[in-house]
């Protein structure tokens, strides 16, 4: 962030009346999910949960790794005299969680618990595999977050249960197959999640009813082959084969894991949309994958699942539940650099301007209620294992430095300008949010200097928005007075008739 000096030149350009930021994702929260600073790196917590309150982050993941905080996770026989119902029972080892709620909630921070694998070997439904991941059973899960919702209780704002359970890296079996040929395979996961999931979700409902459970937590894609240890499905497959809906939504009551088939309830359903290296709006082209840009696909396949009563809205009841549309939480979206990663990363430059087009992506979608960040600093980079190891999409190196995407994290800034139009939306949020006067600036190209076009008040999560007529290829910004910070501006955003 920088001092800015008022330009004197009149804007070269005509804007419409505002348009009201109480459109779209007007309230939409703001989240940070990183675990390494909130849970496995000691006397972190509290330092981290201070800066992102400054920062505006209105709610944080923390994953619970079941088979790390139950004991003897490593073997195949459970503790004797172990109660994994009773929170205090010896042998949990709760304190990283502990200490990150209270860090937390000590500012203000919603907290977001995800229960999830990879299990204890002794909870798998065949520990004599040691597989942490294979067939956990059930009402050993129901078992553990009964211990979890009774902890922390009111504390928590939402749950969600079982991370990414479309990855084989997370649950497993994901297919099952009657022979080596792929079309012998058929989708295992979701039959596994789904009776997990309603374990997990009426041990919460039974203690804090009111609290929501979030469905679903899908990671972007999954492989192209079928069958194998290693993997995965597509998210939009594992949502249909959870709902028992066939590739046409037609209903299938007569898989052998649909027989007998009763529709889960969620409260709403999350997604981890990553977008790897390329640009937000950019789809991948494959099959079943759902990244930032495509969500729309998301909604689209849970809406109709829904109509045909194989998920429902557990917000709501009765005829309801088939009716009223689930909300999307993005509780993960990153954009890994390069550096480090010279793998999968994108320059610096680019995840700044990436990580503000995405928010302003998201924003406008009225069915996105949160969006969080992935990380807030990066891992250690694997340099054995980079394609699937650490992650480096922090705002800040693993040292502390931070990359350009920091400095705009606290004021995203997006101009929209479709093809084949001179109206563009002029956009952005302050945070922390709160009525804040902001002053929109713009340039047209080969001026010197930056004019004011619109002050403007930013509703009371931060986000402003208006409409402004583009005549030429033009240059804006805005900035406003943050207490302790002086004036600071955001990122430049050009725009050009196309």
């Amino acid at each position: 962030m920088t001092r800015i000096i008022l330009g004197t030149v009149a804007a070269l350009m005509a804007s419409t009346v505002c348009v009201s930021a109480a459109s779209a994702g007007a309230l939409m929260k703001v989240g940070v999910a990183d675990d390494g600073l909130m849970q496995r790196l000691p006397g972190r917590a509290a330092g981290t949960a201070a800066a992102w309150q400054q920062q505006g982050v209105d709610q944080s993941r923390l994953t619970l790794v079941w088979g790390l905080i139950a004991p003897d996770g490593t073997s195949v026989k459970r503790p004797i005299d172990f109660d994994a119902r009773d929170h205090r029972s010896r042998g949990y080892d709760w304190s990283a969680v502990d200490t990150a709620v209270a860090a937390l909630r000590a500012r203000s921070i919603r907290v977001e618990l995800s229960i999830t694998t990879p299990a204890p070997i002794w909870a798998s439904s065949v520990p004599s595999r040691r597989e942490p991941t294979y067939r956990p059973d059930p009402t050993e899960f129901g078992d553990f977050v009964h211990a979890a919702a009774s902890r922390y209780g009111t504390k928590v704002s939402s749950y969600a249960l079982i991370n990414e359970p479309n990855l084989w890296q997370w649950l497993t079996p994901q297919w099952s197959c009657s022979s080596e040929a792929e079309s012998s395979c058929r989708a295992a996961s979701p039959g596994i999640y789904r009776e997990l999931f309603r374990a997990g979700y009426d041990e919460v409902k039974a203690l804090t009813p009111r609290t929501p459970v979030w469905g679903g937590s899908l990671a972007p894609l999954g492989t192209v082959k079928r069958g194998g240890p290693k993997t995965s499905l597509g998210p939009l497959l594992f949502l249909r084969r959870l709902g028992c809906v066939k590739e046409n939504f037609a209903r299938d009551r007569t898989s052998s894991d649909c027989r007998g088939f009763k529709p889960l309830s969620f409260d709403a359903i999350a997604h981890h949309p990553h977008s790897s290296w390329r640009a937000p709006r950019e789809s991948n082209g494959v099959a079943d994958s759902v990244t930032i840009g495509t969500i729309s696909r998301l909604t689209k396949t849970v809406d109709k699942i829904q109509a045909r009563g194989g998920i429902l809205n557990g917000s709501v009841g009765g005829s309801e539940a088939k009716r009223k549309r689930l909300d999307v939480q993005v509780d993960e979206y990153g954009i890994q650099t390069n550096p480090p990663d010279g793998w999968s990363g994108v320059s610096l430059s680019r995840q700044n301007d990436y990580l503000q087009e995405a928010a302003y992506m998201m924003w406008k979608n009225s069915r996105v209620k949160l969006f969080a960040q992935y990380l807030w600093q990066d891992e250690a980079l694997d340099k054995l294992s980079i394609t699937a190891g650490s992650w480096q999409s922090g705002l800040y190196f693993d040292d502390g430095t931070a990359k350009p995407a920091a400095s705009s994290f606290p004021n995203p800034f997006w101009v929209d300008l479709p093809r084949r139009s001179r109206r563009a939306r002029v956009w952005g949020q302050v945070r922390p949010g709160a009525q804040t006067k902001v002053t929109v600036q713009s340039r047209t190209i080969g001026r010197a200097q930056f004019a004011a076009l619109r002050s403007i008040k930013t509703n009371q999560a931060g986000f402003f928005s208006f409409s402004a007529v583009v005549k030429r290829k033009t240059a804006f910004r805005f900035y406003y007075d943050r207490d302790g910070y002086g004036v600071v501006t955001s990122s430049v955003r050009t725009v050009k008739p196309r």
